[in-house]
């Protein structure tokens, strides 16, 4: 990973050295599960999940905090949740299609120190909280030609970001979307 160092130089002048700042290992399962189960002669229920188990650490580390080096072996790596788990179901009966998904991903870092408490004023570091979204779908296919189809995202509304960035567009966290709503309709000629 890309950081920085403190250093001296031969007179003694404190300076700020970019370079990799050591090693981190990743090791992880990802799994993939899905089941089906025909209800009816035009009727049926399909489950998933796609889950993954992250375990992303660094392992020879040392990076500049203030004006001293740090070690930072055993750190979480910023920006890889430990978990990260997609689940859902979808119900098809004749034309119609109801879908919900739950979504999940674990608390990250924004930085290699792992930093929990916000940085003061920018916000830039600090812990990205772990969030859980609930989605709802649903279609209705009134013929081989024309389709409507209904979402809603983030049902219950909660409040959650993704990421603490430093630089573009500006230092802070990137709040994500509330709930909202989206309806299309197809028409294939």
């Amino acid at each position: 990973r890309f950081g920085t160092l403190a250093q001296t130089d031969s007179l003694g002048t404190f300076y700020t050295y970019r370079t990799n700042i050591g090693n981190s290992v990743t090791r992880g399962l990802e799994i993939f599960v899905q089941a089906d189960w025909q209800l009816g002669a035009n009727s049926s229920i399909s489950v998933f999940t796609s889950t993954a188990l992250m375990h992303a650490r660094y392992t020879d580390a040392i990076v500049k905090s203030g004006g001293l080096n740090q070690n930072i072996s055993g750190n979480q790596v910023e920006s890889a949740p430990d978990l990260t788990s997609r689940n859902g179901m979808t119900l098809r009966s004749g034309r119609l299609n109801l879908s919900a998904l739950y979504s999940y991903t674990a608390a990250t870092f924004a930085d290699a120190l792992n930093t929990v408490n916000p940085s003061p004023g920018t916000g830039a570091v600090g812990l990205v909280p772990a969030y859980g979204l609930l989605d709802l779908n649903a279609g209705f296919r009134f013929s081989r030609h024309v389709e409507c189809r209904f979402n809603l995202s983030n049902l219950l509304d909660r409040q959650y970001f993704t990421k603490r960035p430093m630089f573009y567009p500006g230092p802070g966290v990137w709040s994500s979307d509330g709930r909202n709503f989206t309806a299309s309709l197809a028409v294939r000629i």
